[in-house]
């Protein structure tokens, strides 16, 4: 619904606007009236309102007045205004202030029926686009807080984009704890539809503003930095504690999955936030079934338990990557069929994890140089976890090796006719980021507007260009501030907005290390 306030001093003109119109059918509703400006600001600093008609000439304050303090006060609200044939020096002031249309009293009721059909949609598109942009923001944000948690995004970009991460850089300490969930028993049948309910917890904690949530690539954990740990006296702990037990009881009360929750070491400050998630990842992947408690924390972890858990070496991992990406899946069995004999005499519990940690690292490397991967290959992740029901050595290697030898099978199908599609894609995907350079974009929000997995786009832009996303967006937006430089005369603040950097410190930083020499130094050169 659509709020409007009327402003007139005369009671026949306020009660007639009230009157005549049906303010329903513009879904719109009269809220307040008032003889003044004055009462009406007083009003507006307590309550919103989407529309104003207001008189130009009034007592108190008049509606130029009303205007200039809303404009002042940030008050926003589109403003009708009404007034006499001999205001119109009046009028033209309100024009350059601002307003939508002006109605010469007596008021015409078609006119002023027109206006508010077009201030109507003039709102509910910028509330569409309030809408579209809060949600490239969520976007945003999510990718940027995932990439600090796991170490993936560089200290300048931090810099330049904290608005987003919307965290306190001066927190007392921080926690990465991260979240797993499993059906409630190995023995539990879930429907297909049923998926874990991130979604529900993430609204759950939406009132908890030291608490910021976020989801992995693959949308199957929950990663969530506790800000301000150690600013709770000798109870730091107890408060991560209590808020993790309570999601767990939540997600048993309202789903048919458990939840385990794994808590990194405490990160004395931003920079050491991916130490504290690595020990997190370590320890969700020691969750399950057999588990002691449902929530595990790094520093209460004893050396010996990593006796009892699987053992990957990590040149074993830069293998199945590898082999994986040559499509040798003969040698990828063979590296599992190694990791498996390693492990053969390790806990039931640790070779149902050591298989989905296999499997699932596989599969995300399906995902990862794919685009919008085929319903096949996705109905593959409803069953990633099956290891946690199965009971025995070699019923787990078997079907560890028959889950993998499905992907590979997947990968085959599709790589007919993925080379043209990919070059046709990178065309147009370089094209748009010549055309859009000054708009705030990201390798992520690239990926959704083409449909595509955002770290195959990374991987595909590495090898046509050969340098990563941000790298060619730094050297294509440079390139064209230094022409900005040498054919026109605008300032390197200017230039630097210009080419789609809000931070001109920033801007500069970057040019001197592109060219040795400061945007100044630089068009003085060129003027010689």
């Amino acid at each position: 619904m659509i709020d409007v306030i009327i402003v007139d001093d005369e009671p026949l003109i306020r009660d007639g606007l009230v009157k005549l119109f049906s303010w329903k059918d513009y879904q719109m509703q009269v809220s307040a009236v008032f003889p003044n400006g004055s009462l009406a600001l007083e009003y507006l600093e307590k309550h919103a309102a989407d529309i104003i008609i207001t008189d130009i000439k009034m007592p108190v304050m008049n509606g130029i007045e009303l205007m200039q303090e809303c404009q002042r006060r940030n008050l926003p609200a589109k403003f009708i205004v009404l007034s006499g044939y001999s205001d119109f020096e009046y009028v033209k002031t309100a024009a350059r202030l601002g307003i939508e249309n002006y109605l010469l009293k007596p008021v015409d009721t078609q006119e002023m029926s027109q206006t508010l059909i077009q201030v109507k949609r003039k709102i509910e598109a910028q509330r569409q686009n309030k809408i579209l942009l809060e949600e490239g923001i969520r976007i945003l944000r999510n990718n940027l807080l995932y990439r600090m948690m796991i170490g993936e995004i560089s200290y300048e970009e931090i810099e330049e984009r904290r608005e987003y991460l919307n965290i306190p850089f001066d927190s007392c300490g921080y926690r990465v704890a991260i979240l797993k969930f499993l059906p409630q028993s190995p023995d539990t049948a879930l429907q297909k539809q049923q998926k874990p309910p991130i979604k529900s917890v993430l609204r759950h904690l939406e009132q908890k503003d030291y608490i910021h949530a976020v989801t992995d690539f693959g949308g199957r954990l929950l990663y969530l930095l506790f800000c301000g740990c150690r600013a709770v006296p000798s109870g730091k702990d107890e408060a991560v504690r209590a808020d993790l037990e309570h999601i767990v009881q939540y997600v048993l009360a309202t789903s048919p999955f458990h939840a385990f929750a794994a808590v990194g070491t405490l990160a004395e400050n931003i920079d050491t936030i991916p130490e504290s998630c690595a020990k997190a990842f370590a320890l969700i992947n020691t969750a399950g079934y057999n588990s002691p408690s449902s929530i595990r924390w790094a520093d209460d972890a004893i050396e010996n338990e990593a006796l009892l858990l699987p053992h990957i070496e990590f040149d074993q991992l830069i293998r199945l990557n590898e082999k994986f990406l040559y499509k040798k899946e003969e040698d990828v069995m063979a590296i599992v069929d190694d990791i498996f004999r390693t492990n053969r005499f390790i806990t039931l519990d640790g070779l149902q994890m050591l298989s989905s940690m296999i499997v699932s690292k596989i599969y995300s490397n399906s995902r990862a140089y794919g685009s919008d991967p085929d319903p096949e290959v996705l109905s593959l992740e409803n069953h990633l976890e099956d290891a946690y029901t199965l009971s025995d050595y070699d019923s787990i290697h078997c079907w560890t090796r028959d889950i993998i030898h499905k992907i590979f099978l997947y990968e085959e199908g599709k790589d007919s006719g993925k080379n043209q599609a990919g070059a046709t894609n990178i065309k147009k995907i370089l094209l748009y980021l010549n055309e859009n350079y000054t708009k705030d974009i990201n390798l992520k929000t690239i990926a959704e507007t083409f449909h595509l997995n955002a770290l195959y786009l990374g991987r595909i832009l590495k090898l046509e260009t050969g340098c990563t996303f941000t790298e060619y967006m730094n050297r294509l937006r440079l390139d064209k501030a230094i022409d900005l430089l040498i054919h026109t005369d605008l300032s390197a603040k200017q230039v630097s907005e210009q080419v789609g950097y809000s931070n001109d410190k920033y801007f500069n930083t970057l040019f001197k290390k592109y060219t040795d020499m400061t945007p100044g130094e630089y068009r003085k050169k060129e003027e010689l």
